[in-house]
Order: structure tokens, then sequence, then C-alpha cells
């Protein structure tokens, strides 16, 4: 169950990529692309299986996809044609040129942020549809001009946008990231790893009891918590693979120190096990 690393067919001379799908059904298999997806779904009903979680969709949702993250939209009603408009484009390639402008680095700052994607607030479609749409009518520098009003219509609701996949940071933390951001880093990077509250509390410079105070009202959660919701999405990772010989391993590789603590922590955090996950996970992809 692999994702399938697709190459999206954009054309060399555009630094941003725009279509129109009007098709039986969306692209049926589990994926990943470099280029970051906006995507408007005009006509459709279903779900969007994302890294380690679902969200249901309906017609002008609107949807960011980060990049390389796996993904796949399946409709609930065969047979009905389905409608989107994408936009790709990728930070890395000719936009990366503008990164040191400063004019533009506060907004490819705020593409950078989210990459794990997000669901564009209801109350805020009609906004970034309507551009949307004055890009499909524009080419080459009109274009381009247009993309970064684009952005910069939705960075200002950047403390709206919740992420579609993985551990999010409380909103009010937002305008003092700095330090929170650093441990989360640091933990994202360490989270299979035996990771004391001593020790991290001293990375942050305060007493455990402080920590644990400054880290639940930046993040909203316990310090725990937070380490076992990273290590369960990456569990749903390995078990969406299908690498493993058994749930035990997966396990012990996502940084849990027995298989029963994490079969009651997966219960706790997704409602169910990690067996019926997996049998969900294929019927879902398979079906």
């Amino acid at each position: 169950m692999k994702p399938v690393q697709f190459k999206v067919p954009a054309p060399q001379d555009k630094s941003i990529y725009i279509q129109e799908d009007v098709l039986d059904k969306f692209y049926p298999y589990m994926h990943r692309h470099e280029e970051y997806q906006l995507i408007w779904i005009k006509e459709g009903i279903g779900q969007l299986l994302l890294d380690d979680n679902v969200h249901e969709f309906q017609p002008g949702d609107i949807f960011l996809l980060g990049t390389n993250q796996a993904h796949v939209f399946k409709s609930f009603i065969a047979g009905v044609s389905v409608r989107s408009v994408s936009l790709f484009f990728s930070p890395k390639g000719a936009l990366s040129t503008m990164a040191t402008m400063p004019e533009l680095r506060n907004l490819l700052d705020f593409v950078h942020k989210c990459q794990r994607g997000f669901k564009v607030p209801p109350k805020h479609q009609g906004q970034v549809c309507y551009y949307i749409e004055i890009l499909q009518k524009s080419d080459f520098l009109d274009q381009l001009v247009n993309f970064f009003y684009l952005l910069k219509s939705l960075s200002k609701v950047f403390a709206e946008l919740e992420p579609l996949s993985g551990v999010q940071l409380a909103k009010r933390e937002i305008s003092k990231p700095f330090r929170i951001e650093k441990l989360c880093k640091f933990l994202e990077e360490h989270f299979k790893e035996d990771i004391s509250l001593d020790e991290i509390a001293e990375k942050a410079n305060l007493t455990p009891h402080a920590f644990c105070r400054y880290f639940k009202n930046c993040t909203g959660k316990t310090f725990v918590a937070y380490l076992n919701e990273l290590r369960i999405r990456e569990a749903c990772k390995l078990l969406g693979l299908g690498r493993h010989d058994s749930i035990s391993l997966i396990a012990y590789d996502a940084g849990f120190n027995s298989i029963t603590n994490f079969n009651r922590v997966f219960r706790s955090i997704l409602g169910i096990s990690p067996k019926i996950y997996v049998r969900n996970y294929r019927n879902y992809l398979y079906d």
C-alpha cells in the first residue's frame, strides 16, 4: 500500500500550473507529489484520505495539500462525474529564486508553515474561489502576480487554518512561535526515542513543572499527549505501508516501549484498535 510517487505534468515554462478536471472519478490510487496542490471541489461528494486522517468533502470545499502528503479522493456515489480545479506549485522550483525578496518572503514562509495542508474555512471559500477563477483566466506574468494575491488572501486567515494531518499548535501560540516551534521540531525529530520530561524541560530552560504549564498553554495538550500523537501518526503511516510482519514491530518502531501501551493509546486517540484501522484502511482504498 505504498503511495505512488506521482509526477505532475506541469509545463517547464511556468512557475505555477493550473488545471480543471471533469472526470468519471478522481485518481483512484493513494499517491503523493513534490508540488503543493490547492484543489477546489466544484462537483463531487466523498472523502479525502490524507496521511493518517480522513476528511469529508462536498462542492465548494477547498484543500491545500502539502508537498509529498500521501492522499486519495474517493467519491461516495459511483458513476457520478467529479469536477475540480487544481493549482500546483513548488517553492523549491522556480519560486525559490523569489524567496530572498523581502516583499515575498512572508508569503513563502506562510507556504512553508502549511506543509501539513489545510481546508479553507467555509466563510473564506468565496474569496479564494474568486482568485482561483482569475488565475484560470490569466497567463504568464499576470498569472504569477495573481498567484501571490491568492497567497496573500490565504495568509491573512492563517490563524483560522488547521492542519489536515498530524499534531497542531494552539492558535494562541501563533503570536510567539519561536520557542515552542523549536521544542516541537525536536520532538518531531526524536519522538521514537525515550524522551523524559526532565530532558525536554532542560532544553526549554524551565523546571519540569513550569515546562508542563508552558507546553499545555501553547499547544493545548500535555507533553505526554503530544508525544503520543506524534507516535500514533507514525504508526498509522507504517500500518498503511504494510511492510511489517506484526503490529508489535510497528509499535516499537513508532516509539512505544510496550504493545499494551500502544494499543491503549491508539484506541484513546483514534477510537479503534490497530487491527481494525488496518482493515478499514484497506477497505477504503480497494472497495
